[in-house]
Parts: structure tokens; sequence; C-alpha cells
């Protein structure tokens, strides 16, 4: 666990940010820990309901600016309409859902609404959000491991994969501009998207025994690397991807 001291002394003051996915999980925590350090956050969500419980959060935390919003990054019109008039520095998109299903079974309807979510969503937000931008800017993109292994679920796989390609494309085109884009990618986390798997004890278990840190992840463990790539420490940091997985990924071929 990071020391409270060391996220302390991270500022983000005078700083717009938006996250979205921010009703739960990853998302929740990054829009947290970046109002934590002084940053304006516009989160964004399908779910009204997990937007209110990550204003609570934000709310037990002094002094912080947290603003909320409803939306599906889906909709390219809404996502514009939330975002036209905003000035941003930060962008985090973290929006995602799964689809746990083979190939076999993975239907049309889920492999378009997951790439609607979890790819053409982050497209969405990017389109919306970078021409309103200022320089420096910092654009961070939650992929996962699966994005580099190709473990499971091919819909889910295949819009990670995506994201990692898209977020060195896009260091490469915006890095002039002064906009750095880098990736997350998040191993075995726990949030409501994993519940059903890592709530089990035996399960997790099995998973934490494999993994060379003997644990599972929080969602915390995410939001700092989220805030490090959104400060001044990460100021010559782009088109690259941090795995965080408690080394996870080294042990899958054993």
């Amino acid at each position: 666990m990071v020391h409270e001291s060391l996220v302390n002394v991270i500022s983000l003051n005078g700083r717009r940010a938006v996250v979205t996915g921010a009703g739960s999980g990853i998302g929740r925590a990054a829009a947290v820990i970046l109002a934590k350090a002084g940053a304006s956050v516009l989160a964004l969500d399908i779910d009204r309901e997990g937007l209110s419980a990550t204003k609570g959060v934000a709310s037990q935390v002094s002094d912080v600016e947290l603003d909320v919003a409803t939306v599906d990054v889906s909709d390219l019109a809404a996502i514009e309409s939330v975002l036209s008039d905003e000035s941003l520095d930060i962008v985090v998109n973290s929006a995602g859902i799964m689809a746990p299903d083979s190939l076999a079974t993975t239907s049309g309807q889920d492999w378009d609404r997951v790439l609607a979510v979890n790819l053409t969503g982050y497209f969405n937000v990017l389109k919306s959000a970078v021409p309103h931008m200022n320089r420096p800017g910092s654009i961070i993109q939650i992929s996962s491991m699966m994005g580099h292994i190709g473990l499971a679920f091919p819909a889910y796989t295949a819009a990670k994969g995506a994201i990692l390609s898209l977020s060195r494309q896009l260091a490469g085109e915006l890095g002039p501009d002064g906009i750095r884009v880098n990736s997350v990618s998040p191993g075995m986390i726990l949030t409501g998207m994993t519940q059903d798997d890592l709530s089990d004890g035996d399960q997790r278990h099995r998973i934490a025994d494999r993994t060379p840190l003997r644990t599972v992840g929080a969602p915390d463990d995410i939001a700092n690397a989220v805030l490090y790539l959104a400060s001044d420490l990460s100021a010559f940091v782009t088109g690259t991807d941090i795995l965080i997985d408690g080394g996870l990924i080294s042990t899958l071929d054993l």
C-alpha cells in the first residue's frame, strides 16, 4: 500500500480532469484521487446511482471539487454535449463492460456492445475532448493485462488490445502538440466487474497464490498510476503502458 504522505505531495491544483466509468471500481478510484490531488474533476458514467456514490466518497475528503454527469460513452452526441464547453488538462478513459464468454458463446450483440463501450467509447471521448485540451495535457487510457496476452473473452480482449495500439499511435500524433498519451493495464483487480470471480474465497486464493506478490489488486493500485501519469512527475513519459498485475502475467505460461 502506498503511504498517504507520498500521494499528498502530488498537486494538480488548477487542472481540470474528466474520468469516464467513474461510477465504480477503477474509474471511481481515479476520479477521487485526482480530486484529492487538487484537480477539478468531471466524473462520467451511465450509472447515476454509482456516480452519486462516487460523489459521496469524494465528499469525505475536504476541499475537493467533483462534478458528475450521467452519459453513455458509446453515444458520441451525448459525449460532445457534455464536453463541448470543457477546457481539460487530463482525460482518463476508464469506462468498460465485460462479456465473459468464449467465441462460440459470444453473440454478435455482445461483441458490438463491448466494442461500443470499451473502444468506440474511448474514441468518442477523445474526439470530443482533445480539441479543447490545454497544453501540456495528459491522456490516460485503461487497458488490461488481457490485452497483452490474449487471455479469454474475445470481445473484451480485442478491445483492450486495441486500446494499447491506439494509445501508442496517439502518443506519436499528439505529442508534438504537447499532449501525452499513456495506458495502464490492470491485472486481477477486485472491482464490480470481477466480483463474481474474486468474491469466491477459493478462487481469489488460487489467483493470489499464482501471483508473485501473492495478492489480488485494488482499484487504488491503478488510481495511483493514473495520478502519476496525470502529474508532472511523468512529464517525459508518453506512448507507454504500465502493467499493474502483481507479476501475474509472468506466471501465465508456466
